[in-house]
């Protein structure tokens, strides 16, 4: 069967309609009235039986409200506190600033809730450290919330890679590319210190964790790291070059600062890694929302002839349904190990310390301080 067209895919993700709930579904509450969570939570639940947005809190009451109804949430709660205080909810959501995801994690965790967390995960690997510690402790699930690893195209890439190399062939170099043109002004929470911003916490971590998931390396040492500062200690543009275990080069570009019409604009517009071994190049083009659109290319050095892949759209939904599944199963089955290590496209939570491991690395090196 063939999966559905780009105008099916898009009714899709923007359904008004949601499926009957099991009775025994999961039940989720949003800390903080984000502009992500639609996206990223209310409207995959749509689709899920199993699982269903309970409550939202904000700090301003009228505006949890306000968001509350537009989004068909039937409930709100006073403050953060009170809605992971809530016993009727089993998982919390955190889409809040960068800054406060360690705090809020840490107080829904020692709740007992589960949590999916908006990635980055905290501000530094010590944070990051501690609350996966406790999420194990508490036997709960906490996932970072790199939705891009749950799509069949991202999952149809990184078996590629890995059997390629695993036949022979390893990694030599391999980049990450996600740069966009100026769209936030100097005063959004991304570029703003206090709330942990900065482009390499943005969509540096995404280029960060794509190099490692899709190869397979971990990454043994941050070569270079050359950054385009928009205010004191804080990133717009970061250019930063690794060293993965086994030898390989890994390069990352990461920017929300990109001049809108310019060759570089052009050049780096998709979100796109590219692999290279001793005899093939492999490309995903647009990663990082593989459900709008995506390519996956191969490319054979001798021959320079490259081959376009069939595309991988599954069923059709986005990458925030398929992470959302997998959240849900993971949570359902108890953390029991054995169902959670086979769910395609997990990872352990290592996984994000590591990642916070190599951001801190890359500021350390490029001569700035850790968001704390």
């Amino acid at each position: 069967m063939s999966s559905p067209g780009f105008f099916a895919r898009v009714k899709l993700v923007n359904s008004a309609h949601s499926v009957v709930k099991d009775t025994d579904a999961l039940r989720i509450g949003i800390l903080g009235a984000a502009n992500i969570a639609p996206p990223a939570l209310i409207g995959p639940a749509k689709h899920l039986r199993s699982i269903i947005v309970v409550s939202v809190a904000a700090r301003d009451p009228v505006k949890a409200k306000a968001y509350a109804e537009k989004n068909d949430i039937p409930n709100t709660h006073a403050s953060y506190d009170a809605l992971i205080a809530d016993p009727e909810i089993d998982c919390i959501y955190n889409p809040l600033p960068n800054g406060l995801h360690y705090e809020w994690t840490r107080k829904a965790l020692e709740a007992g809730k589960h949590v999916l967390l908006e990635k980055p995960a905290t501000s530094n690997e010590a944070q990051a450290k501690e609350l996966i510690s406790l999420a194990q402790s508490k036997n709960l699930v906490l996932l970072e919330a790199f939705h891009y690893r749950f799509h069949p195209a991202s999952l149809k890439f990184r078996e590629l890679v890995q059997t390629h190399v695993a036949s022979g062939h390893p990694i030599q170099k391999i980049q990450s590319v996600m740069a966009f043109p100026m769209i936030f002004g100097k005063d959004d929470i991304r570029f703003n210190l206090k709330l942990a911003g900065g482009i390499t916490m943005d969509a540096g971590c995404y280029t960060i964790n794509s190099i490692r998931y899709f190869s397979g390396l971990e990454v043994e040492s941050v070569e270079a790291a050359k950054p385009k500062i928009v205010s004191e200690n804080v990133d717009g543009r970061m250019e930063a070059t690794l060293r993965l275990k086994g030898g390989a080069e890994a390069k990352l570009i990461a920017s929300l600062t990109n001049p809108w019409l310019s060759v570089q604009t052009y050049r780096e517009i998709l979100p796109k890694i590219t692999v290279e071994t001793d005899d093939k190049i492999f490309t995903f083009g647009v990663f990082l929302l593989p459900g709008v659109y995506h390519y996956i290319t191969v490319k054979d050095k001798a021959t320079g002839k490259t081959e376009n892949l069939p595309k991988q759209y599954g069923g059709g939904f986005s990458t925030y349904y398929y992470q959302l599944e997998a959240f849900v199963k993971a949570v359902k089955s108890g953390n029991n190990k054995d169902v959670v290590n086979a769910i395609p496209g997990w990872v352990p939570g290592e996984d994000t310390v590591a990642n916070m491991k190599v951001i801190d690395a890359v500021y350390k090196q490029a001569g700035m301080s850790l968001r704390e």
